[in-house]
């Protein structure tokens, strides 16, 4: 490929193996010098990924280890960060870091010896519901008024930034893109299987279907994520106090993109039923299982709340749920007598995400570096 092809020059990402938005994958192509940091959640999870690309071909794949202890992971994170940027990238480099950890911004001006670059703060928005929560909220906030660019994963977080929506060159909306696949799915004929992929909180509402299951013993539901042992401990009591352990596969640990991949084709529906309201960042952004689902050709089952609900209902991708048995239980009847509907519906959801048109729309901003 010529150098002439490619519309960035110069770009440090921050991706993870789980739901991203296929930035890894845009970027590769679109970039001739690309280093992505793909950093996994803290929890259960000390191996995370450098890989290195030129001019569109993946040269260099390495892992790297961080400590899992939140004291120690924080700093060794940053340090690493400082060393890749800075063995990389050359001062000739006119480098744009992308992220949505304020921790990236530390030191702006270090980092502006180290390397020639300029930072896009893609911000998500975590509730101050305890005292990191909260430090982390001071700091968004913080740099958020000293970056170079801001962009947001939902106009509510872009609204809390602001006051009101922007959408100019230095500050807009940037929802998660998805790569359309061909959906060939039909209606399983044999066991019902719904399927929840994501990290996994109390806040994520799975107590829902676990008393959906305890009614409903044809229907089954694998987990896809990890959650800290206690909640792990809390959810294996549930299951045999409601007496569906038979009904649930949760191995609590990350699968691969093909795992995952194979796993959706046992299942009929993706299930995001959050706690609604403010006080679930959900409220204010683009969730990336309901991207995963769409990509996966899975209808979706989501409750009324996020960014993303009104693509969900204008493409009639999937049901909105109110946060009770009977609704989840109306939602599933809807979509199992009309699954072609659903089907066609995701097919029109992810044409208008797809990533290589809707990132190069949004991120034409960096093509002046």
């Amino acid at each position: 490929m010529k150098n002439e092809t490619f519309l960035y020059k110069s770009i440090f990402l921050y991706a993870s193996l789980q739901f991203c938005g296929n930035t890894e994958e845009y970027f590769a192509r679109h970039t001739e010098k690309l280093l992505v940091f793909i950093l996994m959640p803290r929890i259960k999870n000390k191996n995370h990924l450098v890989r290195i690309y030129n001019k569109g071909k993946l040269i260099q794949e390495k892992k790297i280890q961080l400590p899992e202890s939140i004291y120690l992971h924080y700093p060794f994170w940053y340090i690493t960060y400082l060393k890749l940027i800075a063995t990389y990238f050359s001062k000739k480099d006119n480098v744009v870091v992308i992220g949505s950890h304020p921790l990236i911004f530390f030191g702006m001006t270090l980092q502006k010896m180290l390397v020639n670059v300029r930072f896009v703060f893609w911000i998500e928005y975590f509730p101050r519901a305890n005292l990191v929560l909260s430090l982390f909220d001071d700091l968004k906030n913080f740099y958020h008024k000293r970056v170079d660019f801001a962009c947001y994963f939902g106009d509510r977080v872009n609204k809390l930034m602001n006051g009101e929506i922007l959408n100019t060159e230095k500050r807009k909306t940037i929802l998660w893109g998805v790569k359309p696949q061909i959906i060939k799915k039909m209606f399983p004929s044999g066991k019902r299987t719904i399927l929840f992929v994501g990290l996994i909180k109390e806040s994520q509402g799975l107590d829902l279907v676990f008393q959906y299951l305890r009614i409903h013993k044809n229907y089954y539901l694998k987990i896809i994520g990890v959650c800290d042992d206690t909640l792990y401990a809390k959810y294996q009591k549930m299951f045999v106090e409601y007496g569906i352990v038979d009904q649930i596969d949760f191995a609590n640990k990350f699968f691969s993109e093909k795992e995952l991949q194979n796993i959706s084709k046992e299942c009929f529906v993706g299930i995001a039923p959050y706690a609604t309201g403010k006080g679930n960042g959900v409220y204010y952004v683009d969730p990336g299982k309901i991207k995963a689902y769409a990509e996966l050709g899975l209808p979706i089952i989501m409750s009324n709340t996020s960014s993303i609900l009104p693509y969900v209902k204008k493409f009639k991708a999937g049901e909105v749920i109110q946060r009770n048995v009977v609704s989840l239980h109306h939602a599933i009847e809807k979509i199992q007598h009309d699954y072609k509907k659903y089907l066609e519906g995701l097919k029109k959801f992810n044409k208008y995400f797809y990533f290589e048109n809707y990132y190069a729309k949004n991120f034409k901003f960096l093509e002046n570096f």
